[in-house]
């Protein structure tokens, strides 16, 4: 069983690894938002479904991001908290 010392190096190492992971969701999400204004500057004035649903789906995958950046924020925050207690 590993000691406090180690169990804290641990959760730290967690942490770390979940804000590069934050990191990166975040990048990927400026990347979507990119190419989602991109996709509506280029449909102006066109009303194809297609058009309407690949804006909808990036969206949706934007948003779905967000959400993955917030929880993943939320587990380190709680972590961090976990360590400070032991």
């Amino acid at each position: 069983m590993a000691n406090v010392e180690e169990v804290k190096a641990h959760v730290a190492a967690s942490v770390d690894g979940a804000g590069r992971a934050a990191n990166s969701i975040q990048q990927v999400n400026d990347q979507l938002e990119d190419a989602l204004a991109l996709l509506r500057m280029t449909a102006v004035g066109s009303f194809h479904p297609s058009v309407a649903s690949a804006i909808v789906q990036l969206e949706q995958a934007r948003m779905r991001l967000d959400e993955a950046a917030q929880l993943t924020r939320a587990a380190m925050h709680d972590a961090d908290m976990f360590r400070t207690i032991i």
